[in-house]
C-alpha cells in the first residue's frame, strides 16, 4: 500500500507475461473461486482468487509511464492520455438529465407504471432510448442489459444493449468493473441467438417486479409492432445492423475526464486510480470493436 508500504501482492516478470503469484491482502488472500455447479464450499477443483485471476489474464498492471498497461496478458501503448484524449473522449457522451439523477431505479409501488424520471432507468426510458421504437426491460434473473431498444429507421437497423448505473461522482474504476463485465460479457447476445428469443420474448410480456415488489411497469416499455418475435427476427437478420454497448452512469461527469487529461497533457500526472479507469474503458472499447460492436458511456455533462 502506497502509504504503509504492506504488501498487498507479489508479481513475476516472465518472458512473455506477467504472472500474479500471491495476494496478500485481507480479504484477498482467503477469496476462493468455485463453480455455481456445486453447493458452496463443495466443489473439489476451486482456486484460491489470485490463481484464478492470473490464469484468466484478469488483471490490469500501471507502470510509471501512464501510456503503458498490461491488459489480458498483453502490453498496450497509448499516447492519449498525454495528447489531450481526444481519442478517448469521443467514446463519452454528455447527458444533461443525468445530473438529476439520484438512484439507479428508483422507488418502486404496487401501482407504479413507470420507473421515477430521477433514476437512471428513468433518464435512459424517457432520454436515451426516447427514438427507439421498440424498447424492453431485461433488468434481473437472465439479463442481457437492463433495456434493450431497437430502432428501425428505412435500410437503417439499430440494436443498443443499455447497461445503467448510479453513485456518487467518481473518477475511479471502481463504478466501471460490474457494468463492464456485464457488457462485454453479453456481447453475443446481441445477434438475437434464436434458440433463447422464446423465453426472453415471454419474459418481456411480464409486469416489472424488483426486490420483492409488485409494479405496474410493464417489461415491454413501448412497441411499433404487435409480433414482437418478428420484430426482433428481422434484426437478427439485417445485414448492416448496428449494435450498440452503452453504459449509462451518473457517476462520471465527462468535464471532470476532460479537466484530468487536459492537466496531463500540461505534465500533471493523473492519480492511479484515474489511468485504471482509462485502461478499463479503453479495453471496453477495444472489446467491443473486435465485436462489431460501437461501445460508449453516457455520463453527467
Amino acid at each position: 500500500m502506497p502509504d504503509t508500504e504492506e504488501q498487498v501482492a507479489s508479481l513475476s516478470l516472465n518472458k512473455t507475461r506477467i504472472a500474479l503469484r500471491s495476494l496478500d491482502l485481507p480479504p484477498a488472500a482467503t477469496v476462493e473461486v468455485e463453480s455455481t455447479a456445486f453447493p458452496l464450499g463443495e466443489d473439489p477443483d476451486r482456486q484460491p482468487l489470485y490463481r484464478y485471476l492470473d490464469e484468466n489474464d484478469a488483471i490490469i498492471v500501471l507502470f510509471d509511464d501512464v501510456r503503458l498497461a498490461y491488459i489480458d496478458g498483453i502490453v498496450f501503448r497509448d499516447e492519449t492520455l498525454r495528447d489531450g484524449g481526444a481519442a478517448f473522449l469521443r467514446y463519452l457522451r454528455a447527458e444533461p438529465s443525468l445530473n438529476g439523477v439520484e438512484t439507479e431505479k428508483g422507488k418502486f409501488a404496487a401501482a407504479k407504471t413507470a420507473f421515477d424520471a430521477d433514476s437512471t432507468f428513468g433518464v435512459v426510458v424517457d432520454h436515451l432510448a426516447a427514438a427507439d421504437t421498440i424498447l424492453v426491460c431485461d433488468d434481473l434473473d437472465d439479463e442481457w442489459a437492463d433495456f434493450i431498444g431497437l430502432r428501425t429507421d428505412g435500410a437503417l437497423t439499430q440494436i443498443t444493449f443499455y447497461h445503467a448505473k448510479a453513485g456518487d461522482l467518481s473518477l475511479g474504476a471502481g463504478q466501471f468493473h460490474i457494468a463492464v463485465s456485464q457488457a462485454l460479457k453479453n456481447l453475443g447476445n446481441m445477434t438475437f441467438p434464436a434458440e433463447r428469443m422464446d423465453a426472453k420474448i415471454e419474459r418481456w410480456s411480464n409486469l416489472y417486479n424488483n426486490d420483492g415488489h409488485a409494479t405496474q411497469i410493464s417489461r415491454t416499455i413501448r412497441t411499433n409492432t404487435p409480433d414482437l418475435g418478428e420484430a426482433i427476427a428481422q434484426a437478427r437478420s439485417a445485414p448492416d445492423a448496428i449494435r450498440r454497448a452503452v453504459i449509462v452512469t451518473s457517476s462520471l461527469s465527462k468535464q471532470a475526464v476532460t479537466n484530468v487529461l487536459n492537466n496531463a497533457q500540461n505534465g500533471i500526472r493523473p492519480r492511479p486510480s484515474f489511468v485504471q479507469m482509462y485502461w478499463l474503458l479503453q479495453s471496453f472499447f477495444s472489446d467491443c470493436a473486435e465485436a462489431g460492436v460501437s461501445g460508449s458511456i453516457v455520463c453527467r455533462p
